[in-house]
Parts: structure tokens; C-alpha cells; sequence
């Protein structure tokens, strides 16, 4: 099973609580929404993921991911 394309590494994916290391567009890995984020700030709780049911969400499964293309 392939999980990362030639381009990302694991190392683009951050965890709620990282650190931002640059300013650019992040998106949540579980529900898509997208967010721009500067660099030093630290990732935070997804709001779209965390409004959903609370059976629907999973604590320490929100991930970011940088986008690479265009907004």
C-alpha cells in the first residue's frame, strides 16, 4: 500500500501541537479544510473536525498536511 506520492515524504505531515516550520496553506488530513499558517505558530485542532460528532472524531488522529500547489 502506498501512502506517500514520489514528491511527499512523511516529513510533510505534522501533528497538532508541532510547530509550523513555514508559512504556507496546511490541510487537515481527515476532513480536507484548508488553512495558511506562519511559520513558528503551532498546529492546532482542525474546528471543521472538531464540530463533527464527537463519535466521529478522533483525538491524535488530526494531522496537517503542506500543500504544494496552488490555493
Amino acid at each position: 500500500m502506498k501512502l506517500f506520492s514520489k514528491k511527499q515524504t512523511q516529513a510533510d505531515i505534522y501533528k497538532v501541537g508541532a510547530i509550523v516550520p513555514e508559512n504556507g496553506l496546511y490541510i487537515c488530513v481527515p476532513c480536507g479544510n484548508k488553512k495558511y499558517l506562519r511559520a513558528g505558530a503551532r498546529f492546532g485542532t482542525c474546528l471543521q473536525c472538531f464540530g463533527k460528532e464527537w463519535r466521529l472524531f478522533r483525538r491524535g488522529l488530526e494531522l496537517w498536511e503542506k500543500t504544494h500547489g496552488k490555493k
